[in-house]
């Protein structure tokens, strides 16, 4: 099969913006080339080690990748996106090309490599070798095109706080598992069990995949589900931490209901809230009985772990 590949260069910022509006096309994949924080990598920091080919990189745009299938009416892809950036105010350039199957399969992985989040974990792309440490928990992943490899500030934000939240033996329900990685982030820190949902079946079918590459001693259940629309798979069931990475308007849904599933002393960790939707979602947790227990922040974006 022949891929229509459309580049889009955007403002740094607007990447991430850029990736949900894309995603509402029906798309054979998706992923973002972005530079901007390249120089924030743990490993840069503490060893100041960096590519000096990456150095001549720009961080300041953003290259989002997207590639449509032959039954995509191009011209009407385009103006769709064309329309949504301009409503949210992006300025863009676009390029159009094509690619074969093979070398759309393989040509993203060239930017994900090993990455160190929090104090332990090592997220690891399946195709790169890594020389494990002594303390350090590997977590192998292959995210194929589904979103969530690391790199991005929710998904960091939300692999410290699980480091600091499981403990063996707990059970975690992952809301909108995406890649999989929260969820194998959980067994690997010792959790029992994980449920894990995703309302995209091809992300449910990449976080097994994932976990297969992985050892752990827990039980992985994935699933497609909505639990916005039907809480039915979520009904009488009881976790310790629950994590959602997704939206505010997601995570202020969530919380008319999710506290219900909380264990004894069980966390909710929410996170993918821009700080201009801060107060947005305090309100909702105030609302619903939640209590912030920690805060973070990085480049924008919050994560909050909570208490009921």
């Amino acid at each position: 099969m022949i891929y229509t590949e459309i580049k889009l260069t955007v403002p740094s910022s607007f990447g991430e913006t850029a990736c949900a509006i894309a995603s509402m096309l029906d798309i054979g994949g998706l992923y973002l080339e972005d530079y901007s924080d390249m120089l924030d990598c743990e490993i840069v920091k503490n060893v100041g080690i960096i590519d000096e080919e990456l150095l001549k990189k720009d961080t300041q745009t953003a290259v989002l990748h997207i590639y449509l299938p032959e039954h995509v009416t191009i011209p009407a892809a385009v103006e769709f996106l064309r329309e949504r950036f301009s409503a949210e105010g992006i300025e863009f350039r676009c390029d159009i090309g094509s690619v074969d199957e093979k070398d759309y399969a393989e040509s993203w992985k060239q930017y994900y490599k090993p990455l160190h989040i929090g104090k332990k974990v090592v997220i690891v792309p399946q195709w790169e070798h890594y020389d494990k440490k002594d303390g350090e928990l590997v977590v192998t992943l292959d995210p194929g095109m589904a979103f969530g490899t690391g790199s991005h500030e929710t998904t960091s934000l939300c692999v410290e706080t699980l480091q600091e939240t499981v403990k063996k033996g707990d059970r975690v329900l992952d809301v909108g598992c995406g890649s999989g990685i929260l969820s194998i982030t959980s067994l690997v820190l010792g959790a029992d069990s994980v449920t894990a949902f995703d309302i995209d079946p091809n992300a449910v079918k990449v976080t097994r995949e994932n976990a297969a590459l992985n050892v752990f001693s827990g039980v992985l259940d994935a699933e497609t589900a909505n639990i916005i629309e039907n809480r039915k798979p979520v009904e009488g069931k009881k976790y310790n931490v629950i994590v959602a990475n997704i939206v505010a308007d997601i995570i202020i849904r969530l919380c008319s209901f999710i506290g219900e599933n909380l264990a004894e002393n069980g966390v909710f960790i929410a996170s993918g809230i821009i700080t201009e939707r801060r107060e947005d979602v305090m309100a909702a947790f105030a609302a619903n009985g939640f209590h912030v227990v920690s805060e973070k922040e990085k480049r924008g974006w919050l994560c909050f772990c909570l208490e009921r």
